[in-house]
Formats: structure tokens, C-alpha cells, sequence
């Protein structure tokens, strides 16, 4: 990462967590939360950058009209994240799902802002947009061996080939620019670094030293919570 020393009086990076929710709540979203909770209690300030899918319900017909586009590259998050890095003296940004309104624009804003870009790894999307390395009932590897466009065949993004062509797309585009080697990864286990490497079968994409390794965590919780769960099991 980035040696850039953190320009604040506890000397603690200040950290920009950014993350698009999805319609349905998921486990990325306790993910995020617990993260946030974990910096902010060692010490850490935590500002925490989101949008939410449901935002699209609400969106005029001009404005669906480009959101194919927007999630390619959407300039107003970029605006976005390059204001609160600058206003907020952001050291690190962690950014955790871009899928659809934030887009992987954000990754470009901080990167011509000088700060070290981390993105945890929460499925298979960047080598498979499925994002689960498995279709039709069985585990399927074909975009590794064969091209992305195998997922346009099959429709594997929400069972709609238009939808997978356009991640295929944003996904190529960014593979092309370079920007992915420039950021850091975290991966949940040890299997989902080597898969994700397998990204790299032809030409480097993502730098192999910048991927590590760290398991999604939770909170103990309080004794007294732990007594009425032992207590509801007795009975």
C-alpha cells in the first residue's frame, strides 16, 4: 500500500468505507456495519460512502435510460468520492460492492487522488458474472478457460444476456484500463485468492502481492444475551 503517512493527531488512517447496497439486504451489508464498528472502536474515523439500489424505483425514464452506462462509470459517485477524500482528508478508501449506482468509477476518483484503494472480495464477480463460479446445477469455470462472453450465452447475471453482456463490458473496459492492478484486494479465504488469480492466466491483471487474505468476523455477544439463548435452548 501507500507509505503516505496519515495526517492526523492520533496518527491513525482516517478511512473512506464505500459500499451500494443492494434491493435485498444481504450479508455484505453486516459486513460493512462490523467493519465500521471494529475501526471506529480502535480508534479509527470511519466516514462511510453508499447508495442503494432501491434508488432505481425512483429514477425518471430518461434517467433508466442510462444506467447501463452509470454502472459502467458513473461521474457522480467519482464527484463524489474525490469531494469527501479531499474535504475529509481521506487516507485509505475500502470499498466493498460498486454494483450499480456507485460503479467502478470510484476506484479512478481515488486513485488520481493518490490514496491506496482496497477492495474486499465478497464473490467470484471480477472473474465471473455470475459471480458465483457455478450455472445450471454444477460449478462452471468456462469464463476462466473461454472469454466472459461465455456468461453472455448462458445469461448468467439475473438470467438476462443483456444484463451479463453489460457487466462483460464494464468488466473488460476496466480489465483494459489497468486499474485493477493499481488496487489493493482482500479475500475471504485462502480458496477464494487462488481463484481469483486465475484471473491472471493470460497477462497480469491483478498483482499477486497486493491479495490477502482475511475472514469476515462478528461480535461476541453480550453475557446476557448469551444467558437467554442458553436458556431458550434448555427449554
Amino acid at each position: 500500500m501507500s507509505t503516505k503517512a496519515p495526517c492526523h493527531a492520533d496518527n491513525k488512517p482516517k478511512i473512506l468505507i464505500i459500499h451500494n447496497y443492494y434491493q435485498i439486504p444481504g450479508g455484505e451489508d453486516t459486513v460493512v456495519a462490523n467493519e465500521k464498528k471494529l475501526l471506529e472502536e480502535n480508534g479509527h474515523e470511519v466516514i462511510l460512502y453508499t447508495r442503494n439500489n432501491n434508488e432505481i424505483k425512483t429514477m425518471s425514464r430518461f434517467q433508466k435510460l442510462l444506467l447501463p452506462f452509470m454502472t459502467v462509470y458513473n461521474p457522480r459517485s467519482a464527484r463524489d468520492v474525490r469531494r469527501i477524500i479531499q474535504n475529509e482528508k481521506i487516507d485509505i478508501v475500502h470499498v466493498h460492492n460498486t454494483l450499480n449506482l456507485i460503479s467502478p468509477s470510484v476506484y479512478y476518483a481515488a486513485v488520481r487522488c493518490g490514496i491506496p484503494v482496497v477492495q474486499t472480495v465478497h464473490n467470484f464477480r471480477l472473474i465471473c458474472p455470475g459471480a458465483l463460479l457455478y450455472r445450471d446445477g454444477h460449478v462452471c469455470e468456462d469464463c476462466l478457460g473461454k472469454g466472459l462472453l461465455c456468461a453472455v450465452r448462458h445469461g448468467c447475471y439475473r438470467g438476462s444476456k443483456l444484463q451479463t453482456l453489460l457487466l462483460v463490458i464494464s468488466t473488460l473496459l476496466h480489465r483494459t484500463t489497468g486499474i485493477y492492478r493499481k488496487l489493493h484486494y482482500i479475500c475471504l479465504t485462502e480458496f477464494n485468492k487462488q481463484k481469483l488469480l486465475l484471473i491472471n492466466r493470460k497477462k497480469i491483471i491483478i498483482h499477486p502481492a497486493r491479495v490477502f487474505v482475511k475472514p469476515n468476523f462478528t461480535f461476541e455477544a453480550p453475557p446476557a444475551t448469551q444467558d437467554a439463548v442458553r436458556n431458550e435452548v434448555k427449554q
